[in-house]
């Protein structure tokens, strides 16, 4: 049986997809070996890809990276301890003597391919995934097709800026990126701000996560309410202007704050309308559907265009 691999490397773990006639038939997932900055992360995917094969027939291969990706170069990715730019189509071109085709992109590029082809972008010509974590990624589809971008920087919705005052630094360098309010990590800085001196259950939680926040604003907490306010605030800002730059017909909303679910969209919704270009205010707001697996079904699914193209 020929197969297709989708190969998602995160920072914390590699998750793996063997794919037959575009379906799922077997995922799996090791530890990302980040030691000797992270020289051995290919070895091990290269290990874990022919175990999951065993005897059926690899005949392509596609790969996220979590950084910039051009023509099947990994410009860096730092939460693989990656400094320098690495090939990795050629790479793997050489590893297996050039008998499979292989695909490299962006992780949250590959994430909205999944997205597109399978999940929450199904049935929409233009739309952008966002995916809400740690910190916020992106991917925009224009016509079908993905953009990437002259650098493959395109979708890097996270590093808007929507606050002047240089308030939060951004790990990037720069001050007051959306990230830096919107994601999981700003939530929880905002949190523990606002609970100072205010009356809130946020204070009986030693450690806070979104989904404490979001909880505790469902079950009625002006200050956990305050928060997901200013996280609305500061993400409508940011999608309100792409928007007017590339006028979607739809958002997509993933990654783990996404589990908030429809009590999210609706504020999120309500408050995009406030501040949107009037002629682009109907945008929809949709929630992705395939989690965690996005990126192994976006790799999967652009490493079978790739093999289609070379056939």
């Amino acid at each position: 049986m020929k197969v297709v691999m989708g190969v998602d490397i995160g920072g914390t773990d590699i998750k793996f997809g063997k794919f037959s006639n575009q379906k799922l038939i077997l995922k799996e997932k090791i530890k990302t070996n980040k030691s000797d900055d992270g020289t051995h992360i290919m070895d091990e995917v290269y290990q874990k890809v022919d175990e999951m094969v065993g005897i059926d027939e690899l005949v392509a291969i596609g790969i996220g990276i979590p950084g910039p990706v051009v023509d099947g170069t990994a410009l860096g990715a730092h939460n693989l301890r990656w400094t320098k730019a690495r090939n990795i189509r050629q790479e793997v071109y050489d590893h297996y003597q050039g008998r499979v085709v292989c695909t490299v992109l962006n992780d949250a590029n590959a994430a909205t391919l999944g997205e597109m082809e399978f999940g929450g972008g199904k049935g929409y010509r233009d739309f952008v995934f966002i995916t809400i974590g740690t910190g916020i990624g992106g991917g925009i589809i224009i016509n079908h097709h993905l953009i990437e971008g002259s650098t493959g920087s395109c979708g890097e919705v996270g590093h808007l800026r929507v606050e002047t005052g240089n308030i939060r630094r951004c790990n990037c360098g720069l001050y007051d990126c959306v990230e830096q309010y919107a994601s999981a990590t700003g939530i929880v800085k905002t949190a523990i701000e606002l609970r100072r001196g205010r009356e809130t259950d946020l204070h009986k939680l030693d450690i806070i996560t979104a989904k404490d926040v979001f909880d505790l604003a469902k079950a009625g907490d002006d200050v956990a309410m305050e928060v997901v306010y200013e996280m609305v605030d500061k993400l409508s800002t940011a999608l309100s202007q792409i928007a007017t730059v590339i006028n979607p017909e739809a958002f997509v909303i993933g990654g783990g704050v996404s589990s908030a679910g429809e009590f999210l969209i609706h504020y999120l919704r309500k408050r995009f309308k406030e501040l949107a270009f009037y002629s682009v205010r109907d945008v929809k707001f949709e929630l992705a559907k395939l989690g965690n697996d996005a990126g192994i079904y976006g790799n999967e699914y652009y490493a079978s265009l790739e093999l289609e193209n070379k056939h």
